[in-house]
């Protein structure tokens, strides 16, 4: 299960500090609420969210959302029901947005640039900017993956494992259907292999859903290129099979927006998402950073991986059956000299 972090002050990435009207969290005097105003004490919004989460009330709220794990009054949902909201997103001038679908005791993670929003008791998704983008009309939805998000509709419910922790969706009707979606929320019907890169999904292919100009290829080829990152991602695997059936691919997940002008560089193994290994590029392709799945700080790649190299040299010295060792002391020399 992923660690969820709870500092909200850092969250959407610390690309951009909206420089108007700086934005904070704020205790009231017994720290039992929690509200946000600006840098001239201005109430932006009131303090009615539960002061229990870990709030960061020196650090300024980045990007273009404020966002608590709570709500405020009560929604009601079905007892079973996997629509469940948690948390409230508002614009920065205190204009509630939409409420962010519960996922793992917390508001649902950003996967490829969405995610998940509750709306009378439908799921759809949201962008960073506090978008609507695809409009709430499924029972439930999962995350998406390599452009394809699957969707739920005709009767569904959770449906919980023995030991009531975790829970699956169950069809509650012969009319409970379920099918794939791309970021457009249209309806993709599977169909015969045409690209080598095709998604495949239960034996199924859909088509490759990425598209890129000269300058985007020439930023997914520079990633593709650099098999040092391949030697940090397999170094603690241990998977059956050889190194290259488990190579990254890198594709674009989202390109620049004003609230944020980065490319968002994903890497997948064999189409499924690597939550560590997820990069920033500049416009003008100068600036690369990784990007922790974490809603903390991006780092210069060069240093990352510098960094990740002495992990993987004393992971190969502990781990001596690791079945993906690399010379470490190789790519340290190379990459400490660039």
């Amino acid at each position: 299960m992923r660690k969820r972090v709870v500092t909200l002050g850092l969250l959407c990435a610390t690309i951009t500090v909206c420089a108007q009207n700086k934005l904070y969290y704020f205790p009231t005097a017994d720290s039992a609420r929690v509200g946000v105003k600006n840098d001239q004490g201005k109430i932006i919004i009131p303090a009615k969210f539960s002061g229990i989460i870990n709030y960061d009330f020196d650090q300024a709220i980045t990007g273009p959302t404020v966002e608590f794990y709570d709500v405020s009054t009560p929604v009601k949902t079905p007892k079973l029901s996997p629509a469940v909201p948690c948390g409230e997103v508002f614009d920065r001038k205190g204009k509630f947005l939409y409420y962010p679908l519960m996922y793992d005791n917390g508001p649902d993670y950003w996967e490829e640039g969405l995610r998940r929003y509750v709306e009378n008791g439908k799921v759809g998704f949201a962008d960073r900017s506090g978008h609507k983008v695809i409009p709430a009309k499924w029972d439930f939805v999962s995350p998406f993956n390599y452009g394809y998000a699957t969707v739920y509709e005709g009767g569904w419910q959770k449906k919980y494992e023995q030991g009531g922790e975790h829970w699956y969706i169950s069809a509650t009707s012969t009319k409970a259907v379920s099918y794939l979606i791309n970021k457009k929320g249209e309806r993709i019907n599977p169909g015969a292999q045409r690209h080598p890169k095709d998604y495949k999904d239960a034996d199924r292919y859909y088509p490759y859903p990425f598209q890129y100009n000269a300058l985007e290829q020439k930023i997914i080829d520079s990633l593709q290129q650099l098999d040092v990152i391949n030697d940090i991602n397999l170094v603690n695997h241990y998977e059956d099979g050889p190194r290259k059936d488990r190579l990254l691919q890198f594709e674009i997940t989202e390109k620049p927006a004003p609230d944020f002008p980065y490319y968002t560089v994903q890497g997948y193994t064999q189409q499924r998402k690597e939550d560590n290994i997820q990069f920033i590029v500049s416009q003008d392709w100068k600036q690369y950073q990784y990007q922790p799945w974490a809603a903390v700080a991006p780092v210069p790649m060069r240093q990352w991986i510098i960094d990740q190299l002495h992990e993987c040299k004393a992971f190969m010295e502990q781990h001596t059956d690791a079945p993906f060792k690399f010379d470490a002391d190789a790519r340290l020399k190379e990459w400490t000299q660039r």
